[in-house]
């Protein structure tokens, strides 16, 4: 920590392996909000700069990876990581912050003296946002995770077209880039009518679904609307209603799909033929219920001390860009509303898209957020002490049914 003006300001500091070149950056999470983000500020600090680097080139990168496999998987000289070079800058070259430093950076500075260089990274319009698939159950979050990541990666140039540099002279600090957005209660809500008639038989099943917005916050309710027009002469038996998360990965162009929250109901069923039924069923999307997690799209995580575990937002494309240029790891959600009829009826599906973003910080909806989180992290303890309780119950019996 560092003091400016009387005040504490907490300072994120990296050092190189042979203990000569440092990052420090005044924060690590970069926020996009109504089509801006801001840039990563910092310093840049070689210690004894004028035997070590005086008279070489010293580059600060801003990259982003992109790895869609595991590390332990890549066999026969294959890789399942690409790396991209957003922005580039020599910090010791004069002029190349343009004079444009904040306060943090002239306090520190001044602060480390000689061989302080502020510099000033920025993202491209279309940056994607920090995600991490996650691989299977027991995820450990690390550098080698699958998802889209950045950092801030310094080091000192043999020549100038050196962009690698020796290993003991890089140093590279992780950051996170995300996504804010509010809601336009301007936009039209979702809606969704599908029916479905069979062969043996007259008429119809008319199904109408529709959402009050289409945003919505991590850990909010979302209730699904429906209305259930039975005009055949088959039974309704039951109504599934799922929210999915769909995935893209636009470099290997490859779709897939997670189930985040599930109901089945069976409140006014079977419907018989003639009747109808109007009712509203509410879900909620958050991280720490979902019933599984190998290939869920999560935020990327920086610490690991504070659970900051949420659902990945939806990859919204800034004013006057177009979605299809998105890249990196595309995220959408829908909501899948299915009913199911008896005697060989089949099923009747349709689909309400919506998204699921991220609340400001320090707003309501952000504090109701961590109270939904730490709500489901206790229950989900519990739950795990019972089901050690019953499988301790079950082995009890087994083996005294064996005596």
């Amino acid at each position: 920590q560092t003091n400016t003006m009387g005040g504490s300001v907490k300072i994120f500091k990296k050092c190189s392996a042979n203990g000569r070149v440092f990052i420090y950056l005044g924060k690590r999470e970069y926020v996009q909000c109504d089509g801006e983000i801001e840039p990563v500020q910092g310093i840049l600090y070689i210690q004894d700069y004028k035997n070590i680097a005086q008279g070489k080139t010293v580059y600060i990168q801003l990259v982003v990876t992109f790895r869609h496999g595991r590390e332990e998987d890549e066999t026969m000289g294959i890789s399942f990581k690409k790396e991209l070079i957003i922005d580039r800058t020599e910090p010791t070259q004069t002029g190349s912050n343009n004079g444009s430093e904040n306060k943090l950076q002239q306090v520190l500075k001044d602060k480390l003296g000689e061989g302080a260089f502020p510099f000033t990274l920025k993202f491209p319009d279309l940056a994607p946002n920090s995600v991490l698939i996650c691989s299977g159950d027991a995820e450990d979050v690390g550098p080698k995770s699958m998802g889209v990541s950045y950092e801030v990666r310094a080091h000192i140039a043999e020549r100038e077209d050196d962009y690698v540099g020796k290993k003991g002279t890089i140093v590279s600090m992780g950051i996170r880039k995300s996504q804010f957005a509010s809601v336009n209660p301007k936009v039209r809500s979702p809606t969704s009518t599908a029916e479905k008639g069979f062969i043996f038989g007259s008429g119809k099943v008319v199904l109408e679904t529709s959402l009050d917005k289409d945003m919505y916050y991590h850990g909010e309710d979302i209730p699904v609307h429906l209305s259930i027009q039975n005009h055949s002469k088959k039974e309704v038996r039951a109504v599934n209603c799922t929210i999915n998360q769909n995935c893209e990965l636009s470099i290997i162009d490859v779709h897939y799909s997670c189930k985040v929250s599930s109901l089945d109901s069976q409140d006014g069923c079977p419907m018989q033929p003639g009747s109808s039924l109007n009712r509203t069923i509410v879900l909620k999307p958050l991280a720490q219920i979902c019933q599984t997690s190998r290939g869920l799209c999560l935020d990327a995580s920086l610490s690991k001390v504070t659970d900051e575990t949420n659902l990945a937002s939806s990859s919204l494309a800034s004013n006057g860009e177009n979605g299809n240029d998105l890249l990196g790891v595309i995220v959408s959600y829908s909501i899948k509303v299915r009913l199911t009829f008896g005697s060989m009826g089949g099923e009747l599906e349709t689909d309400l898209p919506f998204k699921l973003v991220h609340p400001r910080p320090g707003s309501e909806e952000m504090e109701n957020l961590q109270k939904e989180k730490s709500t489901a992290r206790s229950s989900e303890a519990r739950r795990r002490m019972f089901q050690g309780q019953d499988s301790v119950i079950r082995e009890s019996l087994k083996s005294s049914q064996e005596l």
